[in-house]
């Protein structure tokens, strides 16, 4: 991707990225973190350098990179360029210092906590969660999915499936990078690439869901970004 700046600007996008890094367990590949984690990367980068916005839950292997990128990236605007939302489930302990460590760079919003137990209870965690994602897909206007636990077999709904299930229910550009595995390699097996809504060609769609070129991940998205 050309380091030089176009005349382009994303400042009309939320754009949600959903994901996490998936359980080593369930690694396709060595080193498969580094690649969703340069996805990550890069993507946001590039996203704050043309004035768009970044939505997401708060996954603590995906916001340290999301908050570096707006930092280096992001320069001054009215609205800060990234809004993190959390469940009071995990919110509530938080230290203090996690609030004003991120307030430079983002808007952190709080949902309610939905049943008494705590986060190892699969009941109450889904229930929060999927409160939490009813405002997370609110604030999006575009979402990309990459990586994501696959939760086989310890009840919890994957955070990939449900993000993209409300966001297709509103209707909501998805671009799903399935080829760096995780849960997006798991959804984008069953797809319907026009179902995405994404106005990519078939093809651009079958790159994103088979390679593990992040460069070129990033331009297919970028490209129609520009476009749309």
């Amino acid at each position: 991707m050309s380091a030089t700046r176009i005349n382009v600007s994303l400042s009309q996008y939320d754009i949600g990225l959903s994901g996490a890094i998936a359980e080593r367990a369930d690694w396709s590949e060595e080193a498969m973190d580094r690649a969703i984690l340069e996805f990550v990367a890069l993507f946001s980068g590039i996203v704050f350098k043309y004035g768009g916005r970044i939505v997401h839950g708060s996954h603590p292997t995906f916001t340290p990179v999301i908050l570096r990128q707006a930092r280096l990236h992001a320069g001054k605007r009215e609205r800060k360029p990234v809004t993190l939302i959390m469940s009071e489930l995990w919110a509530k302990d938080l230290p203090a210092e996690f609030r004003d460590g991120v307030s430079d760079v983002a808007e952190f919003l709080v949902t309610k906590q939905i049943g008494e137990g705590g986060p190892e209870d699969v009941h109450t965690r889904n229930q929060s969660l999927t409160e939490m994602r009813h405002l997370l897909i609110g604030s999006q206007n575009v979402m990309v999915a990459v990586g994501g636990k696959m939760h086989a077999a310890d009840g919890v709904v994957p955070g990939v499936f449900e993000e993209m299930k409300l966001a297709a229910s509103k209707q909501i550009p998805r671009f799903l990078v399935g080829g760096m595995g995780g849960y997006a390699a798991k959804y984008a097996r069953d797809v319907v690439p026009s179902s995405l809504r994404n106005g990519l060609q078939d093809e651009e769609n079958a790159l994103l869901f088979g390679t593990d070129d992040v460069s070129a991940c990033v331009n297919v998205i970028f490209e129609k970004l520009c476009k749309l």
